[in-house]
């Protein structure tokens, strides 16, 4: 009997929902000798949890040998990771205009495409302020003056050498409720929604991603993929709304899935193409306008040819 190939899969968030099933051994990939491996970059695994800005880069530049497949484990609304130093005189979108404002990440890109295309914010007249390769003028009159990596942009914004932190991660001081800084939008989840009525974008921060070289080795491995990836994602919100429920600190996390689906539909958090075409249009069309992308990319570039063929959600 000839032994099923390994598959390495490595996550960069192991113990988020969507991917735990994995991480926990609940979820396997039919066809393979399914493999958790500690992630440390892409040549050191099979497949991962793409960061979807860090994609959309290197498709960009043309040094892209992978291939993703329609799941995406993380998706959070931006705008809630815009955090304002209080003195600052900023309580509005329009009010960074004139600011200092430090931007990163795949979280960036969505937060500047809200605040640029929807509330309309003139980005000419903010000082920008981007981390490494990241630091580019990316239109006429913008201006962007480079943070070392290893900055704390925490205390920058305490101290109010930033007025604005747009990170894909809370800010240390947020979570303690340090009076001298707060969230943009105070109530976000009633902002978020109207964003997301207004325009259809939820958007996606993670994209599972497969070395190219193991997908033409195992040519069914992004299919293989996806419908375990599915079934990790329905495991995940069994655990909330099953008969056993998982989460047991939040009193009304099943409340809280059901507000989510009125909101945003049954099918909000769907595995496919079909379902997920404005956010994958706008994280284009996001790329192209902030300079992370020398044009206009085609999303279905981006993946494999059956796993995006593949019915269902």
């Amino acid at each position: 009997m000839v032994a099923d190939p390994v598959f390495r899969l490595g996550f960069r968030e192991p113990d988020i929902d969507t991917n735990l099933p994995f991480s926990d051994g609940t979820v396997k990939i039919e066809g393979f000798e399914l493999q958790i491996v500690p992630f440390k970059g892409p040549d050191s695994v099979d497949a991962w949890d793409g960061s979807f800005g860090g994609l959309m880069q290197s498709k960009g530049k043309g040094e892209h040998p992978w291939v993703s497949i329609p799941a995406y484990p993380n998706r959070k609304f931006r705008t809630q990771y815009i955090f304002v130093n209080t003195a600052s005189g900023i309580e509005s979108p329009k009010d960074l205009e004139g600011k200092r404002v430090f931007v990163g990440g795949t979280a960036g890109i969505w937060a500047r495409g809200a605040l640029f295309n929807y509330y309309e914010v003139d980005f000419t007249r903010i000082h920008w302020f981007m981390a490494g390769s990241e630091v580019k003028p990316w239109a006429p009159g913008i201006k962007v003056d480079p943070v070392p990596r290893d900055a704390n942009l925490d205390e920058m914004l305490l101290n109010g050498d930033v007025d604005c932190v747009i990170e894909p991660n809370v800010l240390p001081s947020i979570t303690r409720k340090d009076p001298r800084v707060r969230r943009l939008f105070q109530d976000y989840k009633t902002e978020e929604q109207k964003y997301f009525k207004a325009t259809g974008i939820f958007p996606i921060s993670h994209v599972m991603t497969l070395n190219q070289g193991f997908v033409e080795r195992y040519p069914h491995a992004p299919v293989a993929l996806l419908k375990a990836c599915r079934e990790a994602r329905d495991v995940a919100f069994d655990r909330i709304q099953g008969s056993g429920p998982y989460y047991l600190t939040l009193t009304w996390a099943s409340a809280a899935m059901d507000e989510v689906r009125r909101v945003m539909g049954e099918n909000y958090f769907a595995y496919n193409i079909g379902d997920n075409v404005k956010p994958l249009e706008a994280m284009m069309q996001f790329a192209q306008q902030f300079g992370v992308t020398p044009r206009r990319l085609d999303y279905m570039s981006f993946f494999d040819t059956e796993a995006a063929a593949l019915p269902g959600a």
